[in-house]
């Protein structure tokens, strides 16, 4: 099974990057290493996309319908070969990169026009390319019958070749920028196989000593040894605690949980390191601050509208700071209790400066994003971009909900 390196070495022919030098006027700075920069920025936000079954499912999705209505009849093999064809796969492209990766366009423009010295309009057309290319290989690949789960585990299973082919510098500096900094250590969560599962369901237990398999809504968490010890060693404790009484047996509870299985989500961080919910002053939030109450509004709709973006001026900032001028503000907590009770919250923050500074703007969606981070929430939940709008406070969009 080729790769998507592969495949996409096996399209960038020489002859390719020069018609694709031909859609601009300028061609300044590198190209081919604009294109690959590209590439692998976008191959790292679908394999964290690929970590959470829920987004997977919106992926599939996507790239069903985007195939469906605009690429199903390209060819890859002679789409390429006039400018027009070029052309017009470019723009489509282009015109759905913010539904395969939100949030990514402004800011990765700005990266490899930097990185690369190429132009910022060169450099949105490679982007619509590589982006097409993109959906009409995994379209190509759910075509011919790759299942959800399956092309869960594909894009995974990228994430080690990607670290070992991209440039340490581009490493160093494209992706920590786009905040998928994390994804080096991020733990892999793989959908399990069909005949795996076909034989899981003929044994009460898997087979073999050197790995645990547990089994949670079509996913397998496979752990080594290592995991296998310290679980026996945290139900020998259990058990020593159970033997002490009561209230050591209700303490028990509490820091080690119930014997219930977790219900598969997003969410990888346990309930009990969750930082608890201060609700003082909720009841102002809800009655007092016009940002909070639009947001709550577009929560509560049936469905999401176009307009979703809410300026929320309480979740400000004081000069070219990039921390909240309120740390301890109730907007958060509340924030933090939505994403707490519903698991397909997503949300995109945008940071703004009043005198334009980037650099500040993305410093301070970060802030917030690290905030309910540390509380408990998955980053990837989260999309932290800077704003052209000069405001010295926060937005906020809802993607999901």
């Amino acid at each position: 099974m080729m790769t998507l390196f592969q495949k996409f070495d096996e399209s960038l022919t020489d002859e390719l990057i020069e018609k694709l030098k031909g859609l601009g006027e300028r061609n300044l700075g590198d190209t081919k290493g604009a294109i690959y920069a590209i590439f692998y920025t976008l191959l790292a936000g679908l394999i964290r996309r690929a970590n959470s079954d829920m987004s997977t499912n919106m992926l599939v999705s996507q790239i069903k319908r985007i195939n469906e209505k605009d690429l199903k009849d390209f060819d890859l093999e002679t789409g390429f070969s006039n400018k027009k064809s070029l052309k017009d796969f470019v723009s489509l492209g282009e015109k759905h990169m913010s539904q395969i990766f939100p949030s990514f366009k402004s800011q990765l423009l700005n990266l490899v026009t930097t990185y690369c010295g190429t132009s910022k309009s060169e450099t949105a057309k490679y982007t619509g390319f590589v982006n097409g290319l993109i959906i009409k290989l995994l379209a190509t690949k759910l075509e011919m019958g790759t299942s959800k789960d399956e092309l869960m585990n594909f894009l995974k299973e990228h994430r080690d070749t990607l670290f070992d082919k991209a440039p340490e510098d581009f490493v160093e500096k494209m992706i920590p920028a786009l905040g998928l900094h994390d994804l080096k250590s991020m733990k892999m969560y793989y959908a399990k196989k069909k005949e795996e599962k076909e034989n899981s369901s003929k044994k009460d237990t898997p087979e073999g000593d050197s790995e645990n398999v547990i089994v949670e809504d079509d996913l397998v968490y496979e752990e080594d040894n290592s995991s296998m010890k310290k679980m026996l060693l945290v139900a020998g404790i259990v058990g020593l605690v159970g033997l002490l009484g009561y209230f050591i047996y209700d303490a028990r509870e509490e820091i080690f949980g119930t014997d219930e299985p977790a219900q598969s989500s997003v969410i990888e961080i346990p309930e009990e390191e969750l930082i608890e919910v201060d609700s003082t002053n909720l009841s102002e939030i809800e009655t007092g601050d016009l940002g909070w109450l639009a947001l709550k509004k577009i929560i509560g709709g049936e469905t999401l509208g176009a307009n979703n973006e809410i300026k929320m001026e309480s979740l400000s900032f004081i000069g070219d700071a990039t921390d909240l001028s309120n740390l301890s503000n109730p907007i958060v907590d509340s924030l933090l209790s939505i994403f707490v009770k519903n698991p397909r919250f997503q949300i995109q923050i945008k940071g703004g400066h009043k005198n334009g500074n980037s650099q500040v703007a993305i410093k301070r969606s970060f802030s917030l994003k690290r905030i309910l981070q540390v509380k408990g929430v998955n980053p990837i939940r989260i999309d932290a971009i800077s704003d052209s709008e000069n405001l010295d406070f926060l937005k906020i969009k809802v993607i999901t909900k």
